[in-house]
């Protein structure tokens, strides 16, 4: 009798250790398809995460400014890739400035107006699946055009060229000084990385799935002509300390950081307060 009754505990035991492990298998099963489904999600979505292009294109008409001119630009692939150009003076430095991750051109040009004012010419390509430009952003397209762009400009004449950037556009920019020789780069509110500033945002594992690194810290320890980095302190977007980071990896031995007490990441830029720091940074050309 009592070994029976050991015998049907045994057996129960038995029945609920196979109901528990079915139970933690299907557990284990939903959690790995749930985050399948999230970094695969992550993986494919991320250029719609990052990069909200504007893609109703505005002419320099359309937002009244005056003094640039509509061009295009032949990618090898054949792609056009449209363009803003204004003539400066060749006897000062040209900007080629690559923007940031939202809008278009026009956005961010009435930003560059005191620059151009000043004498200084001034190219801004538009990146691929933004305005009338087509194909799909990356950083290696969007490098490759601003090479394209950085030797058209070389082809007008400009004896020197300074590359600038904004936000997302300062990552491109420090990776086109591995391709082009620039006399001089500028940075607005840049990040040091796409992984750290990534891995410092609320979103679990995302950095182990970026199509592309942006590894923006890289570039500068091997770029040695003049830099200018402004940013900032109350940039809750990018934090002013990837602009720390940039100075302080930056192979250039004319290297100059702003850090801005009262400045946002919008008002960096739009309210022109890094404008002043530009147009100084400009004239030791």
């Amino acid at each position: 009798m009592f070994a029976a009754k050991w015998g049907n505990i045994d057996f129960n035991m038995k029945l609920l250790y196979f109901f528990s492990m079915k139970k933690l298998f299907k557990i284990i099963l939903f959690c790995s398809l749930t985050m399948t489904v999230y970094l695969g999600t992550l993986y494919f979505a991320q250029n719609n995460l990052l990069f909200f292009p504007d893609k109703k294109y505005k002419s320099p008409a359309d937002v009244a400014i005056s003094g640039f001119s509509e061009m295009t630009l032949k990618a090898s692939d054949g792609v056009n890739i449209t363009a803003w150009y204004h003539q400066g003076n060749k006897d000062k430095p040209a900007i080629l400035f690559l923007h940031g991750n939202a809008g278009q051109v026009a956005t961010f040009a009435p930003s560059l107006l005191p620059i151009t004012d000043a004498g200084y010419a001034v190219l801004m390509m538009e990146y691929r699946g933004f305005g009338k430009t087509q194909g799909k952003i990356s950083q290696k397209t969007v490098v490759q055009d601003a090479a394209l762009a950085f030797d058209w400009l070389k082809d007008k004449g400009y004896s020197k060229i300074v590359i600038s950037g904004y936000s997302f556009g300062t990552a491109f920019s420090c990776a086109l000084t591995e391709m082009r020789s620039a006399d001089g780069l500028i940075l607005t509110a840049p990040f040091s990385s796409l992984v750290k500033i990534v891995s410092e945002k609320p979103v679990p594992l995302a950095r182990w799935v970026l199509k592309d690194n942006y590894m923006s810290v890289d570039y500068l320890k091997k770029y040695k002509a003049p830099l200018l980095i402004v940013h900032g302190k109350k940039d809750k977007l990018i934090p002013y300390h990837h602009a720390q980071i940039l100075f302080n990896n930056a192979a250039s031995q004319e290297k100059q950081i702003k850090l801005l007490e009262d400045e946002t990441h919008t008002s960096i830029f739009f309210e022109k307060k890094n404008v002043p720091y530009i147009l100084e940074f400009l004239k030791s050309f």
